[in-house]
């Protein structure tokens, strides 16, 4: 017990040189919204590629050991082998136990983003997975694609809602953080403007991981919020802050919650801080 009192979460690296190409990657996050409002399906896949393309040479030219470089090529193989062989029987296994529960959704997808990954998303979103409705004569799949034929419809408080309180989440995190502010709030404002929280997430999760383990716990108090509070709001492409004012008649209230949620994320962030001596 006496060892539990004196637990401290210290992770010992230093991963800042990452720091500018994730500000540029926030630029290229909001090119691919761009695209994507003009209808290119690519544009995911497109930002995926630029991600690894940018991050994984940097990485590598900062390790210096042979070792080390080797052992990273090896976790990059591995990475590759699931993608190509497990990686699709996972998106169909969670989609099914996803189906009509948003919170779970709303956890497992954020561990999805932090990678750049969408396909699990686009299931839930422009398939059955997120479900089915006969809306004027024609039978419409998708969360995203029912809310945009009707805004009243349950599955925008199920699977969407909850991410638009995830990024006010991100924000009072952001705000907790000391080391490399502005870079951190620079990352998260275009989270806001495009709707992509990938950046935001490898951020976090490479330089300041004891916080992403605190946004982890916010994005699924967000979506069972918007489940539990049954609160209505959607988007058409991304989650950003211009599809909230465009799609969201109710943009007054989910703000009012979204702040609240900036304040305690923030404030529990600090606390943690302060308890666990960071």
């Amino acid at each position: 017990m006496k060892n539990l009192k004196n637990l401290k979460l210290n992770f010992k690296y230093d991963l800042s040189f990452l720091i500018k190409p994730f500000m540029i990657l926030s630029f290229l996050s909001a090119a691919a919204y761009a695209l994507k409002l003009l209808g290119i399906s690519q544009a995911d896949k497109i930002f995926f590629v630029c991600l690894i393309l940018i991050i994984a040479p940097i990485t590598l030219n900062h390790i210096k050991t042979p070792n080390n470089k080797l052992s990273f090529i090896m976790v990059l193989f591995i990475f590759v082998i699931l993608y190509l062989y497990v990686y699709e029987d996972l998106l169909i296994f969670l989609a099914n136990k996803c189906k009509n529960n948003g919170v779970v959704f709303g956890f497992m997808n954020t561990i999805f983003n932090t990678f750049g990954l969408t396909d699990f998303e686009t299931l839930i979103y422009h398939t059955s997975y997120g479900g089915a409705k006969l809306i004027n004569g024609k039978i419409t799949t998708g969360a995203v694609d029912i809310f945009i034929s009707n805004h009243n419809s349950s599955e925008a408080f199920i699977f969407l809602c909850g991410r638009y309180f995830s990024l006010f989440s991100a924000l009072g995190i952001a705000f907790s953080v000391k080391k490399h502010k502005k870079a951190i709030l620079f990352i998260t404002l275009f989270s806001f403007l495009s709707g992509n929280m990938t950046i935001y997430l490898l951020t976090l999760l490479l330089q300041f991981t004891q916080y992403y383990f605190i946004f982890l716990l916010f994005s699924f108090i967000s979506y069972f919020i918007a489940n539990a509070a049954i609160i209505n709001g959607g988007f058409a492409v991304n989650s950003s802050i211009f599809e909230l004012f465009i799609y969201c008649d109710n943009y007054i209230y989910i703000l009012a919650v979204g702040l609240f949620l900036c304040a305690v994320s923030y404030y529990v962030s600090r606390l943690a801080k302060e308890k666990l001596k960071w």
